[in-house]
């Protein structure tokens, strides 16, 4: 009896291979998910940084096309009207010739892994809000009447109820005294109030950005997006924005061979279609080759004279075709689709570009 309860406990030995097996699948499992983490992280890792080179590699391509600026605004005073047989294959001698005509607009510069996109416009391609009357805004019924079509072109209409505010704040803003206009503000009823406080410049603006401080302006009325009104049951309004209208720099007159569509219908008289009109004139034909022969106007009699549709008595005295020594330059360098874009003011003279203001951007 003894013999047989021994073999009957020799035939039945745990079982342990089944633990071990569940063990091994967790540890399996578990080396699997680090190693997925691991090579995720590594794979945004690898990312980030390819970005930031491509980045890098991009705000040099957009600080290379101030140089371009640079070289084109130089030679364009060394270039002819028309072209010549002893120009050879220079690639620079249109751009140039475009650039002494008018402003020099999506001039697109392929470089390395990326490209370089370049735009010279002369500053007074924009109204300067300084001297929206040419008489250093001392005129406040002429100012009035400049400002309100600015922010008509900029989307925001009179229904809003917002232009007295606006232009009031504004002539408060840049006039020398602190008595405030019925709608406008002044330090001591307004600035004070805010957190932070601060007080009315009472000078003419430095930059168009210097907006924001007075009253009433926003970034959506400055640089385009939704604007809430505040009245009730009124949709928030979808605005263009001015900032691309205007300028700090220059007298006031606008140069009819450089302004945009927009800048043109700021001018009193000018609506869109003569705005196209004015810019389908100047740019001319293409020649049998496909090429562009730009047509600028050589005076602003010329510009009525060709477009009769226009008022001399009302319009001339804000027109200019006179070359300028300050120019905007904006350049964009992109990489596989990673931008930087770079713009400044610079006044050309005595054959360098002094730079009066510079700044950067995604």
């Amino acid at each position: 009896m003894g013999s047989r309860k021994t073999r009957e406990v020799e035939a039945t030995p745990p079982r342990k291979g089944g633990s071990a097996l569940v063990v091994v699948l967790w540890v399996v499992s578990l080396l699997a998910i680090l190693i997925g983490s691991m090579a995720f992280d590594a794979h945004i890792e690898a990312r980030i940084t390819s970005y930031y080179r491509k980045r890098a590699k991009a705000e040099y391509l957009a600080q290379s096309g101030i140089e371009i600026a640079r070289m084109l605004l130089r030679r364009r005073g060394e270039v002819s009207d028309e072209e010549r047989a002893d120009e050879g294959n220079d690639r620079w001698i249109e751009p140039a010739r475009q650039l002494k005509k008018s402003a020099l607009r999506g001039l697109v510069e392929p470089l390395g892994e990326g490209t370089i996109t370049l735009d010279i416009v002369p500053e007074p391609a924009r109204r300067n809000i300084n001297n929206l009357d040419l008489q250093n805004n001392i005129n406040e019924v002429e100012v009035t009447d400049n400002l309100e079509r600015v922010l008509e072109v900029g989307g925001l209409t009179e229904d809003a109820g917002l232009w007295p505010k606006l232009i009031e704040s504004f002539l408060d803003w840049v006039d020398a005294d602190d008595k405030a206009r019925t709608e406008g503000a002044e330090t001591e009823d307004y600035y004070a109030t805010l957190k932070p406080p601060y007080k009315a410049a009472n000078r003419p603006l430095d930059t168009v950005e210097e907006l924001l401080l007075v009253k009433g302006f926003n970034r959506a009325i400055l640089f385009g997006g939704t604007l809430d009104t505040g009245f009730e049951k009124e949709e928030p309004r979808s605005l263009s924005g001015i900032a691309d209208l205007l300028t700090t720099y220059g007298d006031g007159k606008v140069n009819i061979n450089s302004a945009s569509p927009r800048v043109l219908m700021t001018l009193p008289g000018v609506d869109d279609l003569i705005a196209g009109t004015i810019v389908e004139e100047r740019e001319g034909w293409k020649d049998d080759k496909g090429k562009r022969r730009s047509s600028p106007y050589k005076n602003t009699g010329e510009l009525f004279t060709r477009i009769p549709e226009l008022d001399p008595n009302r319009l001339s005295r804000y027109l200019t075709t006179a070359d300028s020594t300050i120019c905007r330059i904006t350049s964009v360098g992109e990489v596989h689709g990673v931008r930087r874009k770079v713009w400044c003011i610079g006044e050309f003279a005595a054959g360098q570009v002094k730079i009066l203001r510079w700044r950067e951007e995604d």
